[in-house]
C-alpha cells in the first residue's frame, strides 16, 4: 500500500483549520464555564424547546406582574402618606377650633383662620400627589392634578357665602357648595369621575384603588377646613360672637369627618396587604421557575471543565506539532 502525504500548503491549511476549530471550542467552553449556561441549547434540549419556551413565558408574565404590583404598591403608599399628612393637621386644628369656640377666644380668629387656610392648601397639595408619574387621587385622569389650587377654591367659596351674616348661614352655604355638582365637583375636583381600572397583580387576581379626591371623606374634610379658612379672608368681620360660632362649627365638622378618614385609610390598607401578598407570591414563583429554567439550560460544570482542559491540551499539542514542522529543513532532514 502506498502512503498518502500532504504538501506543505495543504498541511499548513489543515493546521490552521484545526487551530481555528480548537480555539472556537475553547471560547464556547470558557463561556459555558463563566455563565453556567450551555452554548448549544438544541443539543442540550434534544431539539425540544417547548418546556423552555413555557418557562420563559411564565417568567415574563411574572415580570409584568412585578412591575404592576410595584406601581400599585407605590400608589397605595402615596395615598396613605397623603391621608396621614392631612389627618395629622386636621386633628390638631379641629381641637384648637373647638377649644377656642368653647372658650370664646375671639382673639384667636385670625390666627386659627390663617392656620385653617394653610392646612387647606397643604391638604390640596397632598391630594395632588403623584406616584410613578401618575396622579393618585384623580381617578382615571392620572395625567391631571386631582384638585384645584387653594386660591381657586377659596375664591369660589367666598362667592358662595357672599351676603351671609351668620355662622350657620356661612356653614350651610359652604356645605351646599361642596355638595353641589356645580360647586366642588366641577370647580375644585379636576380629576375623572371614572376610577382607575383594576390592576392585574397575579394570575387571576386584580387590585383596585378607586379612591379619588371626590371621596365623601375627603370632601367633608376640605369643607370643614374651608369653613374655618374663610375667617382669614374677613368673613363675619366685626361680629366676634358669630366668628367664634363658625370656628366651633368648623371644628366639629372636622372632628366628625375623622372616622370617615380612618375608614378610608383602612380600606386602602386592605388593598396594600393584598398587593404585598401577591408580590411575595410572585417573587417566590419566579424564583422557582428560574431554578427550573436553569436546570434545563445549565452546563454541567465538571463535564465542561474536563472538556475545557482537553481542548487546552489539544491546542498545546497542535502548537507543538506546528512548531516541530516549522523547524524542518532539508539540511536537518539529510542529517
Amino acid at each position: 500500500m502506498s502512503n498518502v502525504s500532504l504538501g506543505d500548503m495543504a498541511l499548513n491549511f489543515l493546521l490552521q483549520r484545526q487551530n481555528t476549530q480548537i480555539k472556537n471550542n475553547l471560547q464556547q467552553l470558557s463561556t459555558e464555564m463563566t455563565t453556567g449556561v450551555t452554548a448549544d441549547l438544541g443539543k442540550t434540549l434534544s431539539g425540544n424547546f417547548s418546556p423552555l419556551a413555557g418557562l420563559e413565558q411564565s417568567i415574563s408574565t411574572l415580570g409584568a406582574y412585578s412591575m404592576a404590583t410595584s406601581q400599585a404598591s407605590l400608589s397605595a403608599a402615596t395615598m396613605q402618606t397623603a391621608l396621614t399628612q392631612i389627618d395629622d393637621q386636621v386633628t390638631s386644628l379641629a381641637t384648637s377650633l373647638v377649644g377656642a369656640g368653647n372658650a370664646g377666644q375671639a382673639v384667636q380668629v385670625n390666627t386659627l383662620g390663617s392656620q385653617a387656610k394653610a392646612a387647606l392648601s397643604s391638604a390640596l397639595s397632598a391630594l395632588n400627589a403623584r406616584a410613578g408619574g401618575q396622579s393618585v387621587f384623580a381617578g382615571a385622569a392620572t395625567d391631571k392634578p386631582a384638585v384645584a389650587s387653594v386660591d381657586t377654591i377659596m375664591a369660589a367659596v367666598s362667592a358662595a357665602i357672599a351676603g351671609k351674616t351668620s355662622a350657620t348661614g356661612i356653614a350651610n352655604a359652604i356645605t351646599d357648595w361642596f355638595n353641589s355638582p356645580t360647586g366642588f365637583q366641577s370647580v375644585g375636583y379636576l380629576g375623572s369621575t371614572t376610577p382607575t381600572s383594576p390592576v392585574p397583580i397575579s394570575n387571576g387576581e386584580t387590585a383596585s384603588l378607586p379612591t379619588t379626591a371626590a371621596d365623601p371623606a375627603i370632601v367633608s374634610t376640605l369643607k370643614g377646613l374651608a369653613m374655618a379658612a374663610v375667617l382669614a379672608n374677613g368673613a363675619l368681620a366685626g361680629n366676634a360672637t358669630e366668628q367664634v360660632s363658625l370656628m366651633n362649627i368648623a371644628g366639629q365638622s372636622l372632628m366628625n369627618s375623622g372616622t370617615d378618614r380612618v375608614n378610608l385609610a383602612a380600606s386602602i390598607g386592605v388593598v396594600q396587604a393584598q398587593i404585598d401578598t401577591a408580590a411575595t407570591k410572585n417573587t417566590a414563583e419566579s424564583a422557582s421557575l428560574q431554578v427550573a429554567r436553569s436546570g434545563l439550560i445549565s452546563a454541567d460544570p465538571y463535564v465542561t471543565a474536563t472538556a475545557l482542559q482537553a481542548a487546552q491540551n489539544q491546542l498545546d499539542t497542535l502548537y507543538s506539532v506546528t512548531a516541530r514542522i516549522s523547524s524542518l529543513s532539508l539540511t536537518n532532514y539529510l542529517k
